[in-house]
Order: structure tokens, then C-alpha cells, then sequence
């Protein structure tokens, strides 16, 4: 079975929580509509040791991608029974891609249709994703960076624009 998307999400500006879309659309500044869209960013901790935080840099985390095989592992660890898709502001939720957080840079998930997504790498766990967790679930925020090193997902950027669709099957092409 080809991997495929289960899930699409946007996290609008000002909303508290991501919205489910039935159409994820996605041109070179990342998934219209969502708060991490632009071509650049404001650096942050995660580049201290190359730029000072706030300087204007190419944006490499326009869309985040999970896989229900890996959230599934965060919530057994956390005692949950699960963690849905979207809750952790995924734009994309995969089923079938086997290791997700581990590709390579450089990977390009090729969405049927002809979006095309390339990985810039680990989206690595933060407590901002924790509280969403923890709202829902009563956990600790804390508790979710522990649980999800490794198996958070991975952010990218567009390489090519299309739109996304639950039912979508992806190719993963590694580097």
C-alpha cells in the first residue's frame, strides 16, 4: 500500500487551535491560510548558532508533516490513548510513510496531483505543542517534548505548488 494523507490542517492567525480543510492548498509560501506561511522567517533558538534571533531568513518550515504510526508511539508513552491529527498543528497527517522523522534532508514527498514537498528535517518537539496536548488530555506540557524526540514529524518547504487532499498518495523519493 502507498503511503497516503489521512489528514489536512490550517492553523489561522489568531485561532487557538488548527482547523481541519478538506483541501489543503499550497503554493511557494508554504499552506495558504496557515500562520507559518511566507517564504521567510524570523530566526529563532532553533539557528542561534548561525544568525542572531529575529533575523530574516528563507522559510523552511512552511508546512509540518506527521504520521499516525508515530503519534500513536508519543501517546502510548504519554499514557494517552491517542493523539489526533492536527492537534499538534500538523498541516499534513500520513499514513503508511514508515519513519518519518528520520528522512533524510532533502527528501520530496510527491503529493498524486503534483504538489511537491521538500523535508528540510526533524520537527523537533516543543512545549507550544505540549499545552495542545495538555489541553486536551490533562498531561503535563512538559511531558510531550520527552515523549515525542524522534517522532514529532518533519517540517519542509514547497517545491512545488498543488493542493492536498485526505486520500492523497504520496511518493517518498530520498535523496
Amino acid at each position: 500500500m502507498s503511503p497516503l494523507v489521512v489528514a489536512t490542517h490550517v492553523w489561522p492567525k489568531g485561532d487557538e487551535t488548527p482547523r481541519p480543510c478538506d483541501v489543503l492548498e499550497l503554493d511557494f509560501g508554504g499552506a495558504i491560510g496557515d500562520r507559518h506561511y511566507g517564504l521567510t522567517m524570523k530566526s529563532d533558538a532553533r539557528q542561534k548558532d548561525v544568525f542572531p534571533r529575529g533575523t530574516e531568513i528563507r522559510n523552511h518550515r512552511q508546512v509540518s508533516i506527521v504520521d499516525l504510526a508515530e503519534l500513536a508511539v508519543i501517546a502510548q508513552s504519554m499514557g494517552i490513548a491517542e493523539i489526533a491529527p492536527g492537534l499538534i498543528a500538523d498541516n499534513i497527517c500520513t499514513e503508511g510513510i514508515e519513519h518519518l522523522t528520520q528522512l533524510p534532508h532533502m527528501t520530496r514527498l510527491i503529493f498524486e496531483g503534483g504538489a511537491v514537498l521538500m523535508l528540510g528535517g526533524e520537527n523537533f518537539p516543543c512545549t507550544i505543542a505540549g499545552a495542545m496536548v495538555s489541553a486536551v488530555h490533562g498531561t503535563a506540557k512538559s511531558k510531550f517534548p520527552k515523549a515525542a524526540m524522534g517522532l514529532r514529524g518533519v517540517t519542509g518547504w514547497v517545491e512545488h505548488p498543488g493542493l492536498v487532499r485526505p486520500g492523497t498518495a504520496i511518493e517518498v523519493r530520498t535523496p
